[in-house]
């Protein structure tokens, strides 16, 4: 049996009240996620359908390319409880990352003729995203959660501001996404990175160091790779086979299942120090509560968004986006089950990496890429939206069953240490 954590350890685990975290984390989670939306949002009102196509579809190429140099640095650095390696290690990886990242923006770019410049400035926004998630691990480490709402707060709303005042006054897709990624980049310049810096080390602790953080937090980088791509494939789908106008509708709909992930990120990421604290001292009780409670809580997010899209999905999406998008209220139930469904992946997949399962993870979502992909070019042809939809939550499904499955396994490995 796992031995039972110490008064020291406690005390430790306790300085920080997890409420308290998780009210800020749920706060610039939540108020993030708006704000993201709001973009979809100020697109579909200013603009046209066609227009937020072009959006999604740039994005929906450019995201799974982020989330390869992204390399889930962020969780790698909040679970290195020994400190193995300083903050100037994890930002000379994501430096070198990013640099490889921005020259496949601009491949993609060059293959593109329908939003090759889109790609390569959603490439820069989502690139000054991956520093200041960087930063944000370092501030998760020592559960300064507060901080990083904070910042959150700011990126969004400031992105928002940026888009809204320059798409009003250009109508123009690309200057409205420069000024988005300006504004990120500005935030990450004059706050994160220097509140994050406070009392870290950016020296190097050796030449082999930026090395030794590939080696760990790759498998996260294709773990993210493969949860991007699998949650992109309905895009990839609805573009090919309905158009733009519909890949559009599709994703202002879609928006919401994302709304509600931030909130299954928020307790994900609020979670994380201590269920790591709860393995790496064997306290195997602990673990398994606080990972209960999780789950509860997920699965009623869940219930309770697909209620709110059924009693009143038609009216929140005129209000939402403009009259024309009421039609799809039937769509938007739809995908709050499939929601359902993916919050808890979301959540399952920061319990296997509190963890530290890194590896098991791969085949796992090559797995469920595989679904997603065979379900969506299945069913969207055949059921059109509605089948994306059917096609998610069938990939998500797959995805939590191979999870539970990673968690029974590291949870025995842990007990027998």
């Amino acid at each position: 049996m796992l031995e039972a954590t110490s008064d020291e350890a406690a005390r430790d685990v306790a300085r920080v009240p997890m409420h308290r975290n998780f009210a800020w984390t749920f706060l610039g989670n939540v108020l993030f996620g708006l704000t993201q939306w709001a973009v979809l949002s100020l697109i579909a009102k200013l603009g046209s359908p066609e227009m937020l196509g072009r959006y999604a579809f740039a994005l929906a190429l450019a995201t799974p390319v982020s989330m390869l140099s992204h390399m889930n640095l962020r969780a790698v650095l909040a679970t290195d409880m020994e400190r193995r390696h300083s903050l100037g290690d994890y930002l000379a990886m994501r430096l070198a990352a990013t640099a490889v990242a921005m020259a496949a923006f601009a491949l993609m770019a060059l293959a593109s003729s329908q939003a090759g410049g889109i790609i390569i400035l959603l490439g820069l926004s989502l690139s000054a995203d991956n520093f200041s998630e960087a930063c944000y691990g370092a501030l998760q480490r020592d559960e300064r959660m507060s901080v990083i709402a904070r910042s959150m707060i700011l990126r969004g709303l400031l992105a928002v501001l940026a888009l809204a005042v320059v798409l009003r006054h250009t109508g123009s897709l690309a200057w409205s996404v420069t000024a988005l990624a300006a504004a990120r980049i500005l935030v990450l310049l004059a706050h994160d990175l220097p509140v994050a810096s406070r009392g870290q080390s950016l020296g190097r602790t050796g030449s082999r160091a930026p090395w030794e953080v590939l080696r760990t937090a790759l498998p996260l980088g294709l773990v993210l790779t493969l949860v991007s791509f699998t949650s992109n494939v309905p895009r990839y789908a609805v573009g090919a086979f309905l158009g733009s106008r519909e890949l559009g509708v599709f994703a202002a709909v879609a928006a919401f299942l994302n709304a509600g992930s931030t909130v299954a990120n928020a307790l994900g990421q609020t979670a994380t120090p201590r269920l790591a604290r709860f393995y790496n001292r064997r306290d195997a009780a602990g673990f398994r509560l606080l990972s209960g409670k999780l789950a509860g809580l997920t699965l009623l997010l869940g219930v309770g968004g697909v209620l709110f899209a059924r009693l009143a999905g038609g009216q929140f999406l005129r209000i939402a986006y403009r009259a024309d998008y009421a039609v799809h209220a039937g769509l938007l139930v739809e995908v709050m089950v499939a929601a359902t469904f993916v919050h808890m992946a979301v959540l399952l997949g920061y319990v296997i990496t509190s963890a530290r399962s890194f590896l098991l993870q791969l085949p796992l979502l090559l797995l469920t890429a595989s679904a997603a992909v065979a379900a969506n070019w299945l069913l969207v042809p055949s059921f059109g939206l509605r089948g994306a939809a059917a096609a998610i939550a069938l990939a998500a499904a797959i995805q939590i069953t191979g999870q539970l499955w990673i968690l029974r396994r590291a949870l025995r490995r842990a007990e027998a240490a």
